[in-house]
């Protein structure tokens, strides 16, 4: 066989040349496994399912579906609430993975507040405001606090953070300013 490039002689079958290095022109090029072909095609499929959650239920609930999926710190919940004086609000938090729940809570004005963690199954008592039937979650329970933060494992499923304000209004404030933030993490 004899190199198209430069002329000289060259053993049948080589794939370049021994003088220039050049391929000839008859060499086939290698082709790529079929399990290249999968990867990319389930790269490209998880790409596109992404782009379309984050454009029919937002990029919060897909940033949290994703992190789920992947095992990955979630954030629950990460805003300011107000709990007016002698009333409670419960936060609901969604844990789609068993892992530590990082719980702050930090009362920016107001009064000190009650904090409990309870499962989506105590919602029906803490409305009949029976609180001493609710089941506590005992990791997560702090009385009159200003400055709350705890942290422990949880597993999935549905709970309730909930700020309770005792106070009777007589010497306090109306309403307190709560920031919160919860954080799942694997």
């Amino acid at each position: 066989m004899v190199c198209p490039h430069c002329q000289n002689p060259i053993p049948d079958g080589s794939a370049f040349c021994n003088h220039c290095g050049m391929a000839p022109a008859g060499t086939p090029k290698k082709s790529r496994s079929p399990l290249f072909y999968v990867l990319v095609t389930l790269v490209v499929v998880i790409l596109a399912l992404c782009v379309f959650m984050r454009q029919t239920v937002g990029s919060k609930q897909a940033d949290r579906v994703i992190a789920a999926v992947v095992h990955t710190p979630v954030i629950l919940e990460d805003e300011t609430q107000n709990v007016r004086a002698a009333s409670w609000r419960a936060i609901p938090l969604n844990a789609p993975y068993n892992g530590t729940l990082d719980v702050n809570v930090n009362v920016a004005r107001g009064n000190p507040l009650d904090v409990i963690l309870v499962d989506a199954s105590q919602l029906p008592t803490l409305q009949s405001n029976n609180w001493s039937n609710v089941l506590v979650n005992p990791n997560f329970s702090a009385a009159k606090m200003t400055t709350y933060h705890r942290t422990s494992p949880i597993d999935r499923g549905g709970y309730y953070l909930v700020l309770r304000d005792t106070s009777l209004g007589i010497f306090s404030q109306s309403a307190t300013d709560v920031a919160i933030k919860a954080t799942l993490n694997p």
